[in-house]
């Protein structure tokens, strides 16, 4: 006599053939469940990681754009007080804004 499995939709000479296949089955999808749910939340802590992280890159952008705010408002002052203002640079650190733009696209 032949047996049938529902779950792994296969015949089986016997039952305890039948059982093994299906238990083997039944593991097989519980394995596969705790590889999605682990997936699932590596990619939620992945997500928080980015999230913070991007918030601390939006607080620096902040940061950056108060400081040339006030670096521009000093400058101005300046030059209205005495006509013009110089600065010589050695390096391109100095100015590290304005030159990572001109080597990112030159």
């Amino acid at each position: 006599m032949k047996y049938y499995s529902d779950i792994t939709h296969k015949m089986y000479d016997t039952v305890d053939m039948l059982q093994k296949a299906e238990f083997a089955a039944h593991e097989a999808e519980n394995l596969a469940k705790i590889k999605r749910e682990r997936e699932a939340k590596q990619k939620e802590e992945l997500a928080a990681k980015r999230k913070a992280r991007a918030g601390e890159v939006e607080e620096a952008c902040k940061a950056m754009v108060a400081a040339q705010k006030a670096y521009r408002e000093t400058l101005e002052a300046f030059i209205k007080d005495y006509g013009t203002y110089h600065m010589t640079s050695s390096s391109t650190d100095d100015f590290p804004v304005l030159f990572d733009f001109f080597g990112k696209w030159f």
